[in-house]
């Protein structure tokens, strides 16, 4: 019990009131053989006089408890708020000297410790205050919480700024896209420092029913509802502050990209920006930076946009190689990363051609790390549409027999399931979707415009097949294949971009 040590930092209230008081703001620290403690403990909270009469506890027994996070051995909390019985005046009117007693358990099998000394407290007809503390956070504090009266003012100078809320950053318009686009979804966020926060968004100086959390999803944007100017305000029982607001437009247009030689394939403009890439326990998860704006394929590659580029090519290979060709709708299959290869020239041939290239522009597989920010669509989630995972989102083996049983079976029509925000189709399953990177591990370290290593035995392939049960399917997932492989769950997507 001796290795515990207990510094007070400061117990002071702003005034007491004859109907009521407010709740009481109280620090400590906790140390355990010199040592900060973090992590969080069951804490047992009371004051008594004197001659050791308990006449306030936090709860209704000896062994209610309150759980009370712990960071670099100090803690702070309200006594007499955050669900404790509140503090009657009258307990200050009728004891001059009265003590809080403080006992802890961190659950290490030694049960509650008295942290000691307890800390005496008087009451003046203003204030509640405390001796010294034996260890305050700064000079500034101790020279300031001196024994005997503090007058309301120094309460109110020296308390706020510990417990009023600051906002430590403003929400800002989502930094993965510079255009908003009708349609897609976006969150924005901001944060605060301070204790017992409560949360309300506002839109034009408007509330918004039911936003109160850290951070504000907006879905399905579009102007009439959602144009207009954004802040948070941040408040608790000793303040409130707001933010900077933020001026959110939409635009009624997204920027798309039609290719002709390809039965008219639509593409969306991917505007750059930073994200984190792969997915923590699984693929190390790092910060990449895509500098560069870039197109991709509003879906994968099918059998129409394929037979029409490939079809008279003189490498001999298949117009219509797909298990279940002559569905035009379908995703391409049974295509190999060395195939892509020749269809990438023949298609920047044609569009060459009919002079509709731009200089320096190329038809290519995205990269790896220009795929999982399309397929993101600026989430953080296992899946573009959130953590869960059922038939409803995509086409893949949700039923855990890949030749039997309710779910396709096979491909299906490209676009038959939800979007993600960004208006990209079946970035998971229906068919893998070929790369252009050799696969290697990741390193962990940020990155900007990574495109592989200069070479490698496998090519890289994403989003999970028709075959594949859920968890092939997640943003993060890589495949792999030898750049000669076919079969009837590879297909690709296609990205156009400068070089």
């Amino acid at each position: 019990m001796s290795r515990l040590h207990l510094s007070l930092s400061f117990f002071l209230l702003l005034s007491l009131h004859v109907q009521g008081t407010l709740p009481v703001p109280y620090s400590g620290k906790v140390a355990i053989l010199g040592v900060n403690y973090y992590g969080t403990a069951e804490f047992v909270f009371s004051l008594q006089d004197s001659r050791g009469v308990v006449h306030w506890r936090n709860g209704n027994s000896e062994k209610d408890t309150i759980r009370v996070p712990i960071q670099n051995g100090r803690y702070t909390v309200l006594l007499g708020g955050q669900g404790m019985n509140p503090l009657p005046p009258q307990l200050f009117v009728d004891h001059n000297e009265l003590y809080l007693k403080v006992l802890f358990d961190n659950g290490d099998g030694q049960g509650m410790l008295h942290l000691s000394p307890d800390q005496q407290i008087t009451a003046t007809p203003r204030a509640l205050v405390a001796e010294i503390a034996k260890v305050a956070n700064t000079a500034k504090v101790a020279d300031s919480v001196k024994a005997g009266t503090i007058t309301t003012a120094q309460l109110n100078e020296q308390i706020l700024k510990y417990l009023k809320p600051e906002i430590t950053a403003s929400p800002v318009l989502p930094q993965e896209r510079a255009q908003i686009y009708s349609g897609q979804s976006f969150t924005l966020s901001g944060s605060a420092e301070g204790k017992y926060l409560t949360y309300q968004w506002y839109r034009n100086g408007q509330p918004i029913s039911g936003a109160t959390g850290k951070s504000l999803q907006i879905s399905d944007v579009n102007a009439s509802q959602h144009n207009g100017t954004y802040s948070l305000t941040v408040s608790n029982d000793f303040g409130s502050v707001e933010s900077q607001s933020v001026q959110f437009e939409v635009n009624s247009t997204r920027l798309y990209h039609t290719v002709p030689s390809a039965s008219n394939m639509e593409m969306i403009w991917v505007e750059p920006g930073t994200f984190t890439m792969g997915q923590a326990g699984y693929e190390t998860d790092h910060q990449v930076t895509l500098t560069q704006g870039y197109y991709l394929g509003e879906f994968e590659v099918t059998q129409a946009q394929y037979e029409a580029v490939m079809t008279g090519n003189s490498q001999g290979l298949n117009a219509k190689p797909s298990r279940w060709s002559n569905n035009d709708q379908r995703p391409v299959e049974k295509v190999s990363w060395e195939d892509t290869v020749v269809f990438f020239s023949r298609l920047n041939q044609l569009e060459q051609a009919a002079g509709r290239l731009p200089t320096g522009w190329q038809y290519v597989l995205p990269t790896e790390a220009q795929w999982e920010y399309a397929c993101r669509a600026g989430t953080t989630t296992l899946y573009s549409w959130g953590n869960d995972n059922n038939s409803t989102h995509a086409n893949y083996n949700w039923d855990g027999n890949s030749t039997s049983g309710n779910d396709p079976n096979q491909t299906v029509n490209v676009g038959q399931y939800a979007s993600n925000s960004w208006g990209f189709f079946d970035m998971h399953g229906n068919v893998w979707e070929w790369v252009y990177d050799w696969q290697a591990n990741y390193s962990g370290s940020p990155q900007t415009d990574p495109t592989g290593p200069a070479s490698g035995l496998l090519r890289v392939k994403r989003g999970g097949s028709w075959t594949n049960v859920g968890p092939a399917l997640r943003s993060a997932k890589r495949g792999n294949g030898g750049q000669d492989s076919r079969n009837n769950t590879l297909g690709f997507r296609v990205g156009f971009q400068k070089q």
